[in-house]
């Protein structure tokens, strides 16, 4: 998967952060050149965009829905570095080489039937539920590296996509048996799916950007 999404989406938060009229934006396609990235790219996926520093979490915002891949990643760039409800924003003093960016083109969505017919590492999971004692439907996602990168098994990972959806009831004992029945009943619904992910530093980045102003 193409670094140049992962500049375009540091484009978009620096133009935001610090930009100003002498600033241009910087197309994909230059990015592409820059970089010498010769791959094709769909022209619409749901994408997420993740943001790091010193290697821990600070924002993560995407969609399920497809969206045109230059437009999606300019704007939830945006949302992933300043409207994650679990972040403070990422401000200008955030700005250096300690923030990494991610971005994660999803793809083969797939309902399973049984809860461990996903594999770590290589699928991200859905679940969606509806249970009395909620009047919303609950829905988490893990992208495909967050098993993996926490080194966590099956069973962990179901228990805390549970939490991330907001259900807290179901102990990690009690997981297996929790999905095995909802999915039975048809309350509860598991999707697996794969992503291609690149990843980026702002420093780099920024680099190009000063050679490209002057």
């Amino acid at each position: 998967m193409t670094e140049s999404l992962c500049c375009l989406a540091f484009d978009a938060l620096y133009l935001k952060l610090v930009g100003d009229q002498a600033d241009s934006e910087i197309s994909l396609s230059y990015f592409d050149h820059w970089l010498g990235i010769k791959e094709k790219l769909p022209k619409s996926a749901p994408l997420f965009v993740t943001y790091n520093i010193n290697d821990q979490l600070r924002g993560c915002i995407g969609t399920f829905s497809p969206l045109e891949i230059e437009s999606g990643v300019k704007e939830f760039s945006l949302n992933a570095a300043l409207n994650d409800p679990r972040f403070p924003p990422i401000g200008h003093a955030d700005l250096n080489e300690k923030l990494d960016v991610h971005v994660t083109l999803l793809d083969e969505f797939e309902h399973i039937r049984q809860w461990d017919n996903w594999t770590v590492g290589e699928h991200g999971l859905k679940v969606s539920m509806t249970v009395p004692s909620r009047r919303h439907r609950l829905s988490g996602t893990f992208l495909p590296s967050v098993a993996e990168e926490q080194e966590w098994d099956k069973v962990t990972t179901l228990w805390y996509l549970l939490k991330k959806a907001g259900y807290e009831t179901v102990s990690k004992q009690q997981t297996v048996d929790f999905y095995t029945r909802g999915i039975g009943e048809g309350w509860l619904q598991l999707v697996r799916y794969r992503g291609k992910k690149a990843s980026y530093n702002f420093e780099p980045y920024m680099e190009f950007r000063e050679d490209y102003e002057e």
